[in-house]
Protein backbone atom coordinates (compact mmCIF):
# COMPACT_ATOMS: atom_id res chain seq x y z
CA UNK A 1 0.00 0.00 0.00
CA UNK A 2 1.54 3.41 -0.77
CA UNK A 3 1.84 5.93 1.96
CA UNK A 4 1.31 9.72 1.49
CA UNK A 5 5.00 10.13 1.42
CA UNK A 6 5.32 7.73 -1.12
CA UNK A 7 2.82 8.72 -3.68
CA UNK A 8 4.46 11.87 -2.99
CA UNK A 9 7.87 10.33 -4.04
CA UNK A 10 5.69 8.71 -7.15
CA UNK A 11 4.66 11.86 -8.19
CA UNK A 12 8.25 13.69 -8.21
CA UNK A 13 9.47 10.45 -9.66
CA UNK A 14 7.30 10.64 -12.47
CA UNK A 15 7.40 14.35 -12.70
CA UNK A 16 11.27 14.69 -12.86
CA UNK A 17 11.41 11.66 -15.29
CA UNK A 18 9.20 13.41 -17.96
CA UNK A 19 11.38 16.57 -17.81
CA UNK A 20 14.50 14.37 -18.42
CA UNK A 21 12.55 12.92 -20.92
CA UNK A 22 11.81 15.52 -22.61
CA UNK A 23 14.99 17.36 -22.69
CA UNK A 24 16.68 14.14 -24.12
CA UNK A 25 14.09 14.19 -26.99
CA UNK A 26 15.34 17.85 -27.20
CA UNK A 27 18.72 16.93 -27.04
CA UNK A 28 18.77 14.49 -29.72
CA UNK A 29 16.26 16.42 -31.91
CA UNK A 30 18.37 19.29 -31.97
CA UNK A 31 21.96 17.04 -31.93
CA UNK A 32 20.33 16.13 -35.74
CA UNK A 33 19.12 19.50 -36.41
CA UNK A 34 21.03 22.47 -34.54
CA UNK A 35 19.51 25.19 -36.94
CA UNK A 36 17.12 25.83 -35.29
CA UNK A 37 19.01 27.35 -32.18
CA UNK A 38 21.68 29.00 -35.01
CA UNK A 39 19.26 31.82 -36.35
CA UNK A 40 20.23 35.27 -35.80
CA UNK A 41 18.22 36.59 -32.49
CA UNK A 42 18.94 39.93 -31.34
CA UNK A 43 19.96 40.55 -27.98
CA UNK A 44 18.09 41.10 -25.15
CA UNK A 45 17.21 44.41 -23.60
CA UNK A 46 19.38 43.79 -20.84
CA UNK A 47 22.44 43.42 -23.11
CA UNK A 48 21.64 46.02 -25.70
CA UNK A 49 20.94 48.96 -23.31
CA UNK A 50 23.00 48.04 -20.61
CA UNK A 51 25.92 46.67 -22.16
CA UNK A 52 25.96 44.03 -19.93
CA UNK A 53 25.61 40.34 -20.10
CA UNK A 54 22.24 39.09 -18.52
CA UNK A 55 22.46 35.88 -16.54
CA UNK A 56 20.83 34.16 -19.69
CA UNK A 57 23.47 35.47 -22.07
CA UNK A 58 25.27 32.19 -23.39
CA UNK A 59 22.88 29.64 -22.60
CA UNK A 60 22.61 29.10 -26.64
CA UNK A 61 25.89 28.95 -27.00
CA UNK A 62 25.98 26.50 -24.09
CA UNK A 63 23.37 23.99 -25.32
CA UNK A 64 25.12 23.76 -28.65
CA UNK A 65 28.22 23.20 -26.85
CA UNK A 66 26.69 20.91 -25.23
CA UNK A 67 25.46 18.99 -28.42
CA UNK A 68 28.74 18.74 -29.59
CA UNK A 69 29.90 16.89 -26.76
CA UNK A 70 32.08 20.11 -25.36
CA UNK A 71 31.29 20.17 -21.25
CA UNK A 72 33.88 23.01 -20.67
CA UNK A 73 33.44 25.10 -22.89
CA UNK A 74 29.49 24.76 -22.11
CA UNK A 75 29.93 25.37 -18.99
CA UNK A 76 32.18 28.30 -19.22
CA UNK A 77 29.47 29.95 -21.86
CA UNK A 78 27.05 29.97 -19.14
CA UNK A 79 27.25 27.15 -16.51
CA UNK A 80 23.32 26.83 -15.85
CA UNK A 81 22.05 23.80 -18.16
CA UNK A 82 25.72 21.99 -17.01
CA UNK A 83 24.45 21.97 -13.10
CA UNK A 84 20.30 21.61 -14.24
CA UNK A 85 21.34 18.84 -15.90
CA UNK A 86 23.72 17.24 -13.33
CA UNK A 87 21.31 18.34 -10.35
CA UNK A 88 17.93 16.49 -12.48
CA UNK A 89 20.02 13.30 -12.72
CA UNK A 90 21.01 12.85 -9.45
CA UNK A 91 17.43 14.05 -7.74
CA UNK A 92 16.03 11.49 -10.08
CA UNK A 93 18.33 8.85 -8.58
CA UNK A 94 16.98 9.97 -5.41
CA UNK A 95 13.43 9.92 -6.38
CA UNK A 96 14.22 5.93 -8.21
CA UNK A 97 15.43 5.21 -4.75
CA UNK A 98 12.71 6.46 -2.42
CA UNK A 99 10.00 5.24 -4.91
CA UNK A 100 11.23 1.84 -5.53
CA UNK A 101 14.25 0.80 -3.54
CA UNK A 102 13.73 1.52 0.34
CA UNK A 103 12.45 -1.13 2.97
CA UNK A 104 12.38 1.36 5.60
CA UNK A 105 11.33 5.01 6.13
CA UNK A 106 14.91 5.70 7.81
CA UNK A 107 16.73 5.08 4.27
CA UNK A 108 15.38 7.61 1.98
CA UNK A 109 17.33 10.14 0.47
CA UNK A 110 17.49 13.29 0.57
CA UNK A 111 16.20 14.55 -2.89
CA UNK A 112 17.35 18.15 -3.39
CA UNK A 113 19.82 19.00 -0.35
CA UNK A 114 20.09 23.33 0.80
CA UNK A 115 23.36 23.58 -1.00
CA UNK A 116 21.72 22.28 -3.88
CA UNK A 117 18.92 25.07 -3.57
CA UNK A 118 21.51 27.41 -2.83
CA UNK A 119 23.72 26.80 -5.87
CA UNK A 120 21.21 27.09 -8.32
CA UNK A 121 21.33 30.78 -7.19
CA UNK A 122 25.00 31.10 -6.71
CA UNK A 123 25.60 29.78 -10.16
CA UNK A 124 23.21 31.96 -11.80
CA UNK A 125 23.87 35.15 -10.02
CA UNK A 126 27.66 34.14 -9.90
CA UNK A 127 28.03 33.79 -13.42
CA UNK A 128 26.07 37.27 -14.00
CA UNK A 129 28.27 38.94 -11.15
CA UNK A 130 31.63 37.63 -12.48
CA UNK A 131 31.39 37.58 -16.19
CA UNK A 132 30.01 41.88 -15.61
CA UNK A 133 32.85 42.66 -13.19
CA UNK A 134 35.36 41.13 -15.75
CA UNK A 135 33.44 43.10 -18.77
CA UNK A 136 33.81 46.43 -17.12
CA UNK A 137 36.89 46.58 -14.66
CA UNK A 138 39.17 44.33 -16.71
CA UNK A 139 37.66 44.46 -20.26
CA UNK A 140 37.62 41.11 -20.53
CA UNK A 141 34.51 40.18 -22.92
CA UNK A 142 34.96 36.15 -23.17
CA UNK A 143 32.07 35.28 -24.77
CA UNK A 144 33.01 38.15 -27.44
CA UNK A 145 29.59 39.71 -27.74
CA UNK A 146 30.07 43.17 -25.76
CA UNK A 147 33.11 44.44 -28.08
Amino acid sequence: MLTKTNKRFVIAFAAVSVILAAAAISFVYLHFDPSILMKEQERCYFSRELHLYCPGCGGTRAILALLDGHIVKSFLSNPVPVYAIVLLLRMWVALLHNTFLIKEESQVWRVLYNAEAWGILVVVIGTFVVRDLLLVFFHIDYLGDMT
